[in-house]
């Protein structure tokens, strides 16, 4: 069986995507879909580097170095995220898959289109959130569609407040949309599954608010 892979449809149909994954013998149509992917995350992060989201460093010397410096600094940060948005997307397609092949022993090429997908959810966070970024000022930490808002009510410690932030309904959708894609075309068990793709996805919650706290990507 030959699959083509369909961006929309095997978004808002995972388990119709999953069965075809399961008797799928060829794939095509991915590398495009990959390009065309990067792409889009580069353009957010442009977009959001345009119009200063995530540059608080910057936003701190505005007042103390000459306008042509911080021009230079500006055009610098942005290149900084445009790699950053690469970069991310990258690592979603290809670093999470080459994990995930080695937990459930699936061939590679078919968890990367999974991860197509992830990325589709995460890119969307992403693009949802920067009109709150933009306009409100509001970080990501502060997501209305995460649990740091309310994490800030709770505690003063701002690593605990990253980590609850990366747990938002995007992140939710990512883990279901694993667990069934996954589950359809691996022969371990359902339980199994969930709780390594549960840890995966912590994992990546962990180093995400290491990247925060530290405010790693500012710095690029």
């Amino acid at each position: 069986m030959v699959y083509y892979v369909q961006l929309i449809k095997g978004l808002l149909h995972p388990s119709n995507f999953s069965y075809q994954m399961e008797k799928a013998e060829e794939i095509r149509g991915l590398w495009k879909k990959v390009v065309f992917l990067i792409l889009s995350s580069i353009l957010i992060s442009a977009i959001a580097g345009y119009y200063g989201v995530g540059l608080d460093i910057l936003a701190k010397e505005i007042t103390g170095i000459p306008q042509q410096e911080l021009e230079a600094k500006k055009v610098i940060a942005g290149i900084g995220k445009v790699i950053w948005g690469a970069g991310f997307a990258a690592f979603v397609l290809f670093g999470w898959s080459i994990i995930l092949w080695a937990l459930m022993d699936l061939p590679y090429k078919k968890l990367v289109v999974i991860q197509l997908f992830v990325l589709i959810i995460l890119l969307l966070e992403k693009a949802v959130l920067l009109p709150f970024n933009v306009s409100l000022g509001i970080s990501s930490e502060f997501s209305p569609f995460g649990l740091g808002v309310m994490a800030r009510y709770i505690t003063s410690n701002m690593i605990v407040v990253y980590l609850l932030s990366h747990i938002s309904i995007f992140k939710i959708w990512v883990i279901i949309f694993q667990y069934v894609c996954i589950k359809r075309m691996s022969e371990k068990n359902p339980k199994v599954i969930f709780i390594l793709i549960v840890c995966v996805n912590l994992f990546f919650w962990l180093i995400s608010t290491l990247l925060s706290y530290l405010k790693i990507e500012s710095l690029i």
